[in-house]
C-alpha cells in the first residue's frame, strides 16, 4: 500500500453565487497508480480583508466525466462574521470527507472540483481542496454527499424548518453536518442549538438530533463568535428507502438580533 496527497489549488470563486471551477479552472488528473480516492479536505479563506457582518459559507462539488462518483455536494466549514475594522477571525478546523471511490489503475481520470458561495460576499472567497489517494482498493463502501441548495434564515429562539432534499439510491445515512453562520453579529450573543434530520422514508423512527458547534459571545465592537469546527457526526447507519426525502430543521437556543442562517447535509452509502 502507498498513499498520496494532491491539491486542487486555491482559486477565487468570486463575489457572486455562481458555481466556479477551482484548481485555476483546470481539471485535476489522478495519479495513474491510484485505485482509491480515500477522502477530500476542502478549505476556504477570504482573498482580502473580510467585510464586517459577512460570514463565508461555501459548497464544494466534485464531478467527473470518467469516474462514477456523484453526488458529492459538500458543506465546507464556514468562517464566521465579525464586527469592526480589526476583526480577529477564526478559521475552523479542517474536515475530512470520506469517499472510498474506486479508480482504475493506469487510467488518467480527471476530477472537476467547483465551489459556490452560499451567500455572496463583498470580497471574493478562495477555495481549495486536498485529495487523498491510495494504491489499495477501497475496503469500505463509497460515501456520497448531498444537501439542499439554499440556506434558511432565523432570528428567534425557536425551531425553524429548513429546506428538504432527496437522496436517490441510498441505503444507509452515515454522516450528518450542521452549518450555522451569522450575518451582522451582535455583541454578547452566543450561538447554540441543534439540527434535526427527519423523514418518512427512514427505516425507523429513531431521532436524529445533533448539536451545532457552539459559538461563544464576545464583548466590544470588534467581536466574533469564532466557531471552531463544523459540527459533523458519523457512523449513524440509519436505513433509507430507495428514494428518501429528508427534512431539516434547526432549534436555536438563544435569540439573535441579526439574521443567522443554517444549512445541513448528509453523507450516505449505497450498500
Amino acid at each position: 500500500m502507498s498513499g498520496a496527497w494532491d491539491i486542487a489549488t486555491a482559486t477565487s470563486i468570486g463575489t457572486g453565487t455562481a458555481k466556479t471551477q477551482i484548481n485555476g479552472g483546470n481539471n485535476l488528473t489522478k495519479p495513474t497508480q491510484a485505485v482509491n480516492l480515500v477522502e477530500l479536505v476542502p478549505y476556504i479563506s477570504s482573498s482580502g480583508a473580510m467585510t464586517a457582518g459577512e460570514s463565508l459559507a461555501v459548497t464544494l462539488e466534485v464531478d467527473s466525466f470518467s469516474v462514477d462518483l456523484l453526488p458529492k455536494r459538500i458543506i465546507v466549514p464556514p468562517i464566521q462574521s465579525g464586527l469592526g475594522t480589526t476583526i480577529s477571525q477564526v478559521n475552523p478546523l479542517l474536515e475530512a470527507y470520506e469517499c472510498n471511490t474506486g479508480l482504475q489503475e493506469g487510467a488518467t481520470s480527471q476530477f472537476i472540483l467547483s465551489g459556490t458561495n452560499q451567500i455572496a460576499p463583498t470580497v471574493a472567497t478562495n477555495l481549495a481542496c486536498a485529495l487523498h489517494y491510495s494504491t489499495t482498493p477501497p475496503s469500505r463502501p463509497e460515501h456520497f454527499y448531498h444537501k439542499p441548495d439554499d440556506e434558511t434564515n432565523f432570528t428567534t429562539a425557536t425551531t425553524t424548518s429548513g429546506n428538504n432534499f432527496t437522496v436517490n439510491d441510498g441505503m444507509w445515512l452515515e454522516d450528518m453536518y450542521v452549518s450555522v453562520f451569522t450575518a451582522v453579529y451582535t455583541v454578547s450573543q452566543s450561538l447554540t442549538g441543534y439540527g434535526e434530520f427527519s423523514s418518512n422514508d427512514f427505516g425507523n423512527s429513531l431521532p436524529l438530533k445533533v448539536p451545532m458547534q457552539p459559538g461563544c459571545a464576545s464583548l466590544g465592537g470588534t467581536g466574533t463568535q469564532g466557531i471552531l469546527a463544523l459540527a459533523s457526526y458519523h457512523n449513524t447507519h440509519m436505513p433509507m428507502k430507495t428514494s428518501c426525502k429528508i427534512n431539516t430543521s434547526f432549534t436555536n437556543d438563544i435569540g439573535q438580533t441579526g439574521t443567522t442562517s443554517f444549512i445541513m447535509g448528509v453523507g450516505y452509502t449505497k450498500q
